[in-house]
């Protein structure tokens, strides 16, 4: 089978993979290569030795070559993201029966490696040296032994033999030991090549192919690239399938306590739905409750907004960045009545959701990983676990519960990483605040060092929670309080506990929401950190669900049914029939995040066109105009993936760690991968404030995403951002690195495909302005704009070959610069080379002419650059 033939195969098993979003049953595998099984064994003993006995294997999985970029994730048995037993064995094995002849084999592994045939090792790496003083040499880059070969990333070992094969079967065994207590548990990438007999490799690619029971990958940097890219995947859709498999034992428990949560709303009143209608039909529950007045002669809507501003609205809101070519061509195509809500329901079920609303609740639940120093005032990096709850549309009485129980892995992306609060005196009372904030809209930060000023809430409230939490009582710290020095200035606050008093574990605010239970809600009634979730999430708290309901409306709407999404003390309560309303339907749909948002989106206020006056900041609309959605920027992270996806551009970021060689234990150094959506940035700060530490390409993005009001450290919950207008948008987008990027025709530009296609000047401009406004352009925008392109237009191209240009722009990215070797000054002059390429943009294609190509960039510029780009419609 040709390199071609099987390329085609896998990458459409990764489109199926990705378009059914999960596993169903089995899991797939490649009809044409099947797959080779790999398996972990954990807890291997701590010692750089192959000499020990293989317990049994904790996970099993497949792959489709001798070759992992990544490994599955281990959950626990709640289905959260857990940590490995580190070492750990990953072993591979499969019997594969070549040609008869001489054989090169090439092994490739960050660490500890062996390729066995048939028992017997032909070839090995050596065991890893962990080091991080940072006064080490940084290492040469190895070079490739033959044109085309894949380049060896940094401090990767690579090792050569030459075997005879008969043509009959043998087994092939690939292992690898990961981590240990000094090294952080990442595998990095491993792969087993070969060449030889009956091998054939296309002519422009080296002779090198992956190791499979069809060998037929070539070990080139873009096949190797894609393959890595398949491997994640199929990788992803496995833990998908493993993480809601374990989860799905506990499904009963949660069907019984939703069960139990219907049966009590049925005790209590219900408000009726008013009648109501407008000249285009039946208006939803919803818009009747907004349109009732107090003599059925309240407000009407704004107009409509068209099917385009539709569309890209509610794609802003949905999957969080613009609506591609595809999808809007298959909205407009859409003829049915009901388009509209055919369209919300498919962007429901676009994984895309989950980076979406991901960056939302990082904001809201302060998640702040250090990938300098994670113990350095941080929380772990529990992002993941926000991620793939929202992947799941895990229930959110299920969400809050499994973030207060804080199980699973710190540092990886599991809850725990929630219960981190690290060089904090009394880190469970932090963690009681960002709870009450996020999911009672309790506002508890003055209550943790004295009594509130301003809130009904003491000191003791707090700790009370904390207690909870931490499932014992709670020592006052010194530094938990204000000082008070006799003959001194008495303080202004109220201070009702001392240092070192004892707080026990209880429920605080019976006022505003009961601690009593129905029954069949706790599975241990001993547990005071489950009676805190309970509590939380119980039926009986109206206020859990209500604020749930206030702050994905107040995302939508842009301004609230309460007028204070994080702070409910004295706010004000615009609809309070239609929250109670909307607040028992979320229950009684099992508190299902995405039915939530579907009964918003398709609301006739929704779909109406902006209104000026009402603004997220007042919380509230002006009811003697017309009723409308707030007039809404995009986040900064909306604005960065749309960016990016309007010219289908990657990140082409640097791993987001500063031991990208993991010689490091990962309580020292922790790593977040290469981001692939702006949620996943984080920030790049050192505490050496030293070039050779930057990451130049992660720092470009960082700089816009900051601009627009991203906060890079989250030291403290927060929902709405800072986002007025200054000084550096406007500059970042026309003269920062990645306005220069996105605007630049190079070989990766979905522009640049654009522009070579034959035809019509007036057909290019149009295509340019629905990829990135979401439109046609009116007259007098295509009149300009052809006008532009015109001239030397026929002439555009000129004639290069493709494939030579994109090979000429492949830079090599790689760099052996890390923490372990920062002092070098060798580390600082390769840094600022970096950071001059990264300045220097994307290299131009040389296949169309240099000066229209220029004048087309200036269009794609000026569009971007548009407060049309930026805004929601």
């Amino acid at each position: 089978m040709s390199a071609r033939r099987f390329a085609d195969c896998l990458t459409l098993a990764v489109v199926c993979l990705l378009a059914h979003g999960e596993l169903r049953g089995a899991p797939i595998v490649c009809l044409v290569c099947p797959p080779l099984a790999f398996e972990i064994v954990e807890g291997l003993p701590d010692k750089k030795t192959w000499d020990f006995e293989v317990a049994e294997p904790t996970t099993r999985f497949t792959a489709f070559a001798f070759a992992l970029s990544s490994l599955p994730k281990k959950y626990n048995s709640t289905g959260v993201i857990d940590d490995r037993a580190a070492p750990f064995l990953v072993r591979g094995t499969a019997k594969l029966e070549l040609s008869k002849g001489e054989y090169r084999l090439l092994l490739r592994a960050r660490g500890a490696a062996r390729l066995s045939l048939d028992g017997k090792v032909v070839l090995e790496t050596k065991f890893r040296v962990p080091s991080a003083d940072g006064h080490g040499a940084v290492p040469e880059l190895a070079s490739v032994r033959e044109p085309g070969l894949a380049l060896l990333p940094a401090e990767n070992q690579e090792q050569l033999a030459t075997i005879e094969l008969d043509g009959q079967p043998h087994e092939f065994r690939l292992e690898t030991i990961v981590g240990d207590q000094k090294l952080r548990p990442e595998l990095g990438e491993i792969s087993v090549s070969i060449a030889g007999p009956g091998l054939a490799s296309p002519a422009d690619e080296p002779s090198f192919l992956l190791l499979a029971p069809s060998p037929a990958i070539p070990l080139s940097q873009p096949r190797w690239a894609e393959y890595k890219r398949a491997n994640r995947a199929w990788l992803a859709q496995f833990d998908t399938q493993t993480r809601r498999g374990l989860a799905a034992q506990h499904d009963a428990y949660w069907k019984r306590r939703h069960e139990i949560a219907r049966r009590y709303l049925q005790e209590q009143p219900l408000t009726a739905v008013p009648d109501g209608s407008d000249k285009n039909g039946e208006l939803s529950p919803v818009d009747r409750f907004l349109t009732m007045g107090e003599r059925g002669d309240g407000p009407a809507f704004t107009p409509l907004v068209d099917d385009f501003a539709f569309l890209r609205r509610v794609s802003l809101d949905t999957v969080g960045a613009i609506p591609t070519p595809s999808e809007i061509a298959a909205f407009m195509n859409d003829n049915s009545r009901d388009r509209r809500a055919r369209a919300v329901d498919r962007l429901l079920e676009d994984p895309r959701w989950a980076d979406h609303w991901t960056s939302y609740w990082q904001d809201v639940l302060a998640e702040n990983p250090g990938i300098l120093k994670p113990e350095l005032n941080n929380t772990g990096a529990f992002r993941s676990w926000i991620y793939e709850s929202l992947l799941d549309n895990k229930p959110l009485d299920r969400f809050a519960t499994d973030l207060v129980m804080m199980e699973g892995s710190k540092v990886y992306g599991g809850p725990a990483g929630f219960g981190m609060a690290t060089q904090n005196d009394a880190p469970m009372a932090e963690k009681a605040h960002v709870l009450a904030k996020a999911f009672l809209a309790v506002e508890l930060k003055c209550a943790r060092c004295h009594d509130a000023p301003f809130h009904p809430f003491k000191q003791k409230d707090t700790f009370s929670l904390a207690a909870m939490l931490d499932r014992k009582p709670q020592k006052l710290p010194k530094t938990s309080t204000v000082p008070v020095v006799e003959g001194g200035r008495v303080p202004l606050v109220s201070i009702s506990l001392k240092p070192g008093e004892r707080i026990e574990a209880a429920w605080p605010f019976d006022s505003l929401v009961v601690a009593e239970l129905p029954d069949g809600l706790l599975q241990d009634d001993d547990d005071d950190r489950e009676r805190f979730a309970a509590i939380l999430t119980s039926p009986a708290n109206r206020r859990f669900a209500e604020v749930i309901v206030n702050r994905v409306w107040t995302r939508y709407i842009g301004w609230g049914l309460a007028s204070s999404v994080d702070d409910w003390h004295d706010a004000e309560r615009r609809y309070p029939e239609l929250l109670e309303f909307l607040a028992r339907d979320f229950v009684q749909h099992g508190y299902d995040f995405k039915h939530l948002a579907r009964t918003i989106l398709q609301t006739r206020l929704y779909q109406s066109q902006v209104v000026a006056s009402a603004t997220a900041e007042v919380g509230s609309a002006d009811t003697s105009e017309a009723l409308g959605p707030a007039r809404r920027r995009m986040s900064a992270e909306q604005i960065v993936d749309s960016l990016f996806l309007a010219v289908e551009k990657p990140f082409n970021s640097e791993e987001l760690t500063f031991d990208p060689a993991g010689r490091s234990p990962a309580n020292a150094f922790g790593n977040l991968g290469h981001p692939r959506r702006a949620w996943q940035f984080t920030s790049l700060s050192n505490e050496r404030d030293r070039p050779a530490l930057s990451m130049p390409v992660a720092q470009s993005v960082v700089d816009v995403l900051v601009a627009f009001g991203w906060r890079e450290s989250r030291q403290n919950p927060l929902t709405l951002r800072d986002e007025e207008a200054n000084v550096l948008q406007p500059l970042m987008l026309a003269n920062g690195v990645v306005g220069a990027r996105v605007a630049s025709l190079s070989d990766d530009s979905a522009i640049t495909a654009l522009a070579l296609i034959d035809q019509p000047p007036e057909a290019l401009v149009q295509a340019v302005y629905l990829r990135l406004l979401t439109r046609a352009p009116r007259s007098d925008e295509e009149q300009t704009f052809v006008e532009l392109l015109n001239d030397g237009y026929a002439t555009r191209r000129t004639g290069a070959d493709e494939a030579a240009t994109v090979k000429a722009a492949n830079r090599d990215r790689r760099t052996a610069v890390a923490w372990s070797n920062h002092h070098d000054p060798e580390a600082t002059r390769l840094k600022i080379e970096m950071e001059r390429a990264t300045r220097a943009g994307d290299p131009p294609t040389v296949r169309l002419e240099t000066d229209w190509r220029e004048r087309m960039e200036d269009m794609v510029w000026a569009l971007v650059n548009s407060p049309e780009f930026l805004f929601v419609p």
